[in-house]
C-alpha cells in the first residue's frame, strides 16, 4: 500500500514531467494526491522540501544505474558516460530533478564532493584513482578529472535538448566519440584498456 508520503511524491513527480518546474505547486500536487494542501505540509514543510524530494528521488535512481555498472578500467567510463545518456534520454525528468532543479539540498561543488555527499561522484573518483594508479590516466585531481568529464557530458545532453544536433544518430554519435576523445586525451601514452 502506498503511504501518503509516496503518494504526494509521485503526484509531484507527475506535475514537474508534465509542466516543469513553474507548474510545481503545493496546492497542485495535494490535489492530484487527492489531499489538502494542510495535510501535505505534514509531509513536506515547503515546496523547497518538495523539490528537495524531487531532487534525491531522481539521484536515486541514477546510482541504482551506476550500481549496476561492472566494468573496470577506462571501459567502466565508457559504460558511466552511455548510463547518463540513457538516464537523460529515457528518464528525462528524474535526469531534470536530479541534476537541474534548484533544490536547497542540491550538492555543490566542491565541499559536497570531498565530504562524500554524492556516492556517484565518489564512484567516479574511486575510479579515476583507480585507472591513475594503472597508469591509465593523467595524474591530475580526481575531483577535477571527475567534475570535468561530468561537464562535458552534461553540457552535450543540454545541447541535444536545445535542438543543436540535425538528427538523434548524429548525436549519439558525436556524444560517444566526444567522450572517448576526453578519455583518451586524458589518457597517458594513448594507451586505451
Amino acid at each position: 500500500m502506498q503511504t501518503t508520503h509516496d503518494r504526494l511524491l509521485n503526484a509531484a513527480r507527475a506535475i514537474f514531467a508534465k509542466e516543469g518546474l513553474g507548474g510545481l505547486s503545493v496546492r497542485q500536487v495535494a490535489a492530484a494526491a487527492g489531499l489538502s494542501p494542510m495535510a501535505m505540509y505534514r509531509h513536506f514543510a515547503d515546496k523547497d522540501a518538495l523539490l528537495d524530494a524531487l531532487m534525491r528521488d531522481g539521484f536515486a535512481a541514477w546510482e541504482k544505474k551506476v550500481a549496476k555498472i561492472t566494468a573496470r578500467g577506462l571501459r567502466w567510463f565508457e559504460q558511466m558516460g552511455q548510463a547518463y545518456l540513457d538516464f537523460a534520454l529515457t528518464d528525462p525528468h528524474r535526469f531534470d530533478a536530479a541534476f537541474l532543479l534548484p533544490a536547497r539540498e542540491a550538492r555543490k561543488y566542491p565541499d559536497d564532493f570531498v565530504s562524500g555527499r554524492s556516492l556517484v561522484v565518489a564512484t567516479i573518483v574511486e575510479h579515476i584513482a583507480e585507472a591513475q594508479a594503472q597508469g591509465l590516466l593523467a595524474p591530475l585531481p580526481p575531483l577535477r578529472l571527475a567534475l570535468m568529464l561530468s561537464a562535458l557530458l552534461q553540457g552535450l545532453i543540454s545541447m541535444h535538448r536545445a535542438r543543436r544536433f540535425t538528427n538523434d544518430a548524429q548525436f549519439r554519435a558525436l556524444y560517444r566519440a566526444t567522450m572517448m576523445d576526453c578519455l583518451s586525451s586524458l589518457s597517458t601514452k594513448g594507451k586505451r584498456k
